[in-house]
């Protein structure tokens, strides 16, 4: 799978960032097919994998030896002739850390450098604000580091997943209305200096369609769209295997669009007009409840489901709203799948209808379906991310 987005930063220098070498290394293919391995593998497999000589294959394992990225795990047992020895990248080779920052909860998670997940938690987000939620993010990050057997390794890289838009400098973030920043604020340089290592930014719902097309409901798939509705609403856009951000690195604001456009003027609280938080304001000025409003959208949609009028009339009307945001992306990028994830997004009424709606609407409908990774999506394609970047900066020292 090849996915290319996110921006990053390193302490005391900018990351460099080079596509794959058409001729790479011998020790550079090798690494890349055992990143990709579950199980360890013998030479004679690295071989046939690489297009590679055998002595090329011993060289090169030699290489990544010496420089603590490759180890021997044993003999191939139950083939006939002789055993082989069995090769893959230990985890002490380097730990990989994902950050998802929210309004509601934090998320990080530890990996070794093939993405395989050893360790994560999460925690209620104590204080809005950027300053407050970073330093609450890395102590966090810090104690699950700490407490993992990730904790001795190297840490390559640390993948964050921001709400709002990533200007192009990679470390700054504007319109972040979930977690109250309002201003600017730069994410990247705290982890950077607490860590000191390569530290890649990414918005959370362009990380949550990485998360989805990794290993979840979108894999295979080259061109599709995932729309994350929560307390307010975003889409991470994937054409032909690249996530779209656009020239202001705004793509996929769909907060923006015209069927929620009732404010007065475009600011960073577009978002709260667009979610969870607009449904539920509504549900305070509606009359016609059997009880007081609802006061959470699980009870709305729960009302909904029973019949309560006023509950009907409102999911009808955001699922209307969500089917117009689908149609919209259809006719720019005409995506073979729409992803619908989120608080709000993850209900089975809302997924059915929105897109029955949507398939009125244009003549080349997508499957609409549920997240396969819900609220982990965006954790896990930053996972993604980090194991990305963590490769591309081994196999560039491996070639120097």
């Amino acid at each position: 799978m090849d996915i290319v987005s996110g921006t990053g930063t390193r302490q005391e220098r900018r990351r460099r960032f080079v596509t794959a070498a058409p001729h790479a290394s011998s020790a550079d293919q090798v690494l890349d097919v055992l990143l990709h391995q579950t199980a360890p593998v013998t030479r004679p497999f690295l071989a046939t994998a690489c297009g590679l000589s055998r002595p090329t294959i011993f060289a090169a394992i030699q290489q990544l030896e010496q420089r603590g990225l490759v180890h021997a795990v044993g003999q191939q047992s139950g083939t006939p002739g002789r055993s082989a020895t069995l090769y893959e990248v230990p985890e002490g080779a380097g730990a990989l850390a994902a950050v998802d920052i929210g309004g509601s909860n934090l998320r990080v998670a530890i990996a070794d450098l093939r993405g395989q997940l050893v360790a994560e938690r999460h925690e209620p987000t104590a204080r809005p604000g950027g300053p407050a939620i970073v330093t609450q993010a890395i102590e966090l990050l810090r104690s699950t580091l700490i407490a993992s057997r990730m904790g001795a390794a190297p840490l390559r890289t640390i993948a964050v997943s921001v709400p709002g838009v990533l200007e192009h400098d990679g470390r700054t973030v504007r319109y972040a209305s979930n977690i109250d920043q309002f201003e600017p604020f730069d994410f990247a340089t705290p982890f950077a200096d607490a860590f000191d290592t390569v530290v890649m930014l990414d918005n959370n719902v362009n990380l949550a369609a990485m998360g989805e097309r990794w290993r979840g409901a979108a894999r295979e798939l080259s061109t599709f769209a995932v729309v994350a509705v929560g307390a307010g609403i975003g889409a991470g856009i994937v054409h032909e295997g690249r996530v779209m951000r656009g020239a202001h690195g705004a793509a996929g604001e769909v907060a923006f669009l015209p069927p929620f456009g009732k404010r007065r003027k475009v600011d960073a609280r577009a978002h709260d007009e667009a979610g969870g938080l607009s449904l539920l304001h509504d549900a305070q000025s509606r009359s016609g409840w059997h009880d007081d409003p609802p006061t959470t959208v699980e009870d709305l949609f729960r009302r909904a489901a029973a019949g309560e009028r006023p509950a009907v009339k409102l999911v009808e009307e955001e699922c209307a709203r969500i089917a117009s945001v689908i149609a919209s992306i259809c006719a720019v990028i005409d995506p073979e799948t729409v992803v619908l994830t989120g608080g709000v997004g993850d209900n089975d009424r809302l997924i059915a209808r929105a897109g029955e709606l949507a398939e009125a609407m244009i003549p080349f409908p997508p499957a609409v379906i549920r997240s396969g990774l819900g609220e982990r999506a965006s954790v896990i394609g930053a996972i993604y991310l980090a194991a990305q970047s963590a490769k591309q900066e081994l196999t560039e020292t491996t070639s120097g």
